[in-house]
């Protein structure tokens, strides 16, 4: 039968320790306990504030009761028959308590037999109503097994960690700015948050443990430390290839937020491949690119979409659409070349009619200016120039010709976790690349705006800028402070992260060639392959292609967590007959935590003890 997924029921954030800004009666206790519910919403359009106090008071109970057994570790997780319960403490005082309803299957009943005997009817009517209020409302059964706790935990957790960076931390905007905004910013945020939250997609280990580094990290790191050496101090680097991450030595001594790379990650457009580019249904404009280009994009919300351009931008930002331009070149292109076709009779070298060729409809030139200020914006216009004057690397004549080249590039599908060479596209290189020297080639710009914590106290978070340059699906960013950004050299830097780039996308061609001459065996094809995740300073590193779902993995996960003196899990399956493995250790003084998995029947433990061994010597 049809299986349920799991749902969100309804999820609250609300501090104890706050009380009514006005006076109420002593006697009215609701009024008091409704105060201190920063935010409610539900799977129900309308709560009643009884079921609301109810659902809030109970989470206080419950983490009440468990502080008499264990002061300084308070309940974190509830299990009953059809839900989990997760309550989460990320401040002090502040709670995040959510509900959520297990995944469960409609249970089969079977037809009760008829009763042969006689009776006197006096209860007939009553049976008969209990029979159908049963019929209307099915039973179920539910699956225990379809959540993770450490899961529900860690979505939660990266919830508030995004929001922290975005708006700050809920004790310094109470303090700055008040409860009234507070509720107001916690509406905002996490209603949109919490019902995009997507159960039917199965929970991945990878995920909850951190960004993924590129398989090239060995490689990359010391250009990106080089790079990082020749800026000034307080900038520190961080390089983006969708779905990959480099960090720079400098920028994990700083220890920023995990949440930091993730949102920086989510804001740079993965590359799309020139024949799927083609295929999309959205007209590409002439003149998009230089619409878009080295624009510098306002401060993003959670409510902008990602995907809708670089960093975010709407596309009514960057292009105008107008029905009196329909009529130009290459318009409804599609995404096609808006090269003009010949006819047959030039291509075959006959001189057409002069007569006809003044009837047929003929290819008008534009003026530039026209056509770049009906495409673009007045608000973009201007950023494009201010943009322009800071972080260009190109000449002045040279940006007028970059503004109208096509652009065909856009999101990609998930790439592979093996390096693969940077899909070729003519229209989406750089427009100076032909011209001028690689370490010359343009790249767009644009900053936004994160709050990150003090050194000294995490929950006191400053407004700090951050500055990407990007070329085609590499990326880097600098994270510096917004008082002085004025004060550096944008176009040295700019430079010096043309060249690093340049000189990133060699390496990443140079190994994907390589790999492509190497012919695997038959035997490497045909045995199952050693599959591993490694974590350690919320960065992961693992197999080509390798996604950590297993419930041995999460469960390992899960023991690892309760205490330290658990360094290593190890448990097989029964169908299939996998190991699975779960270790803390600590690797130049640095802790990790290496999870395994291996696809042999006749594996023996010893056999995957030594493979430990061997992982743990040769990884990173």
């Amino acid at each position: 039968m049809s299986r349920v997924h799991p749902a969100l029921l309804y999820l609250t954030i609300y501090n104890p320790t706050l009380c009514p800004s006005e006076e109420v009666s002593k006697d009215d206790e609701d009024a008091e306990e409704q105060a201190q519910i920063l935010f409610y919403t539900s799977q129900e359009r309308a709560t009643s504030r009884d079921k609301m106090l109810r659902q809030v008071g109970l989470a206080k109970a419950l983490v009440n009761f468990s502080e008499i057994f264990h002061p300084t570790d308070s309940c974190h997780n509830v299990h009953s028959q059809s839900r989990r319960m997760i309550m989460l403490n990320p401040e002090p005082d502040f709670w995040i308590h959510a509900a959520v309803e297990l995944a469960k299957t409609p249970r089969m009943l079977l037809p009760k037999p008829k009763d042969k005997g006689k009776g006197n009817g006096k209860g007939k009517g009553k049976g008969k109503e209990k029979e159908k209020a049963s019929i209307q409302q099915p039973s179920y059964d539910s699956h225990d097994g379809s959540l993770h706790d450490y899961a529900l935990r860690a979505h939660l957790f990266r919830g508030y960690e995004q929001f922290k960076l975005t708006h700050g931390s809920f004790t310094s905007i109470l303090n700055s700015l008040g409860q009234e905004a507070l509720e107001l910013q916690l509406e905002r945020f996490f209603t949109v948050w919490a019902w995009s939250w997507d159960f039917s997609k199965s929970f991945e280990l990878n995920d909850d443990l951190g960004l993924s580094l590129h398989p090239l990290y060995p490689s990359i790191l010391p250009l990106l430390d080089t790079f990082s050496s020749q800026l000034p101090a307080g900038l520190d680097v961080l390089f983006l290839s969708p779905p990959h991450v480099v960090p720079s030595t400098r920028y994990r001594q700083s220890n920023h937020p995990p949440a930091l790379s993730r949102h920086l990650l989510s804001l740079i457009p993965r590359h799309l491949p020139r024949h799927e580019a083609d295929d999309r249904p959205e007209a590409s404009s002439p003149t998009e690119k230089g619409a878009t280009a080295n624009t510098t994009a306002k401060e993003v919300g959670f409510g902008s979409n990602p995907s809708s351009g670089f960093l975010g931008m709407p596309s009514s930002l960057t292009m105008s659409m107008d029905v009196r331009n329909w009529s130009w070149p290459g318009a409804f292109t599609f995404g096609k070349s808006a090269e003009r076709k010949l006819p047959v009779t030039e291509r075959e070298g006959i001189k057409p009619d002069p007569s006809v060729a003044e009837s047929a409809s003929t290819v008008t030139e534009v003026d530039r200016g026209a056509l770049e200020d009906a495409m673009s914006s007045a608000d973009i216009h201007g950023l494009l120039e201010k943009a322009n004057d800071r972080l260009s690397v190109t000449d002045p004549d040279c940006v007028h010709e970059e503004r109208l080249e096509v652009d065909h590039s856009g999101d990609t599908p998930r790439a592979s976790r093996a390096p693969s060479p940077l899909p070729v596209d003519d229209s989406s290189t750089c427009p100076l690349e032909s011209k001028k020297p690689d370490r010359y080639r343009q790249l767009d710009f644009a900053c936004t705006f994160v709050f990150l914590p003090e050194s000294g106290d995490p929950l006191e978070t400053r407004r700090r800028q951050v500055i990407h340059l990007r070329c085609q699906s590499l990326a880097v960013a600098l994270i510096a402070d917004a008082d002085n950004v004025e004060d550096y050299e944008t176009r040295v830097i700019s430079e010096a992260a043309s060249q690093m780039l340049h000189e990133i996308e060699n390496l990443i061609v140079a190994e994907a060639t390589r790999t492509s001459e190497i012919l695997p065996s038959a035997t490497k094809i045909l045995q199952p392959k050693d599959n591993y995740l490694i974590s350690f300073d919320h960065f992961t590193a693992a197999s080509p292609d390798f996604i950590a779902k297993s419930d041995h993995l999460y469960d390992g996960k899960q023991l690892l967590e309760q205490g330290s003196h658990i360094t290593e899990v190890f448990s097989r399956g029964q169908q299939p007959q996998h190991w699975h493995v779960s270790k803390r250790d600590n690797a130049n003084g640095e802790e990790r935590e290496i999870f395994l998995e291996v696809a042999r029947k006749e594996t023996s433990l010893s056999d995957v003890d030594n493979i430990l061994q061997r992982l743990q010597l040769h990884s990173l």
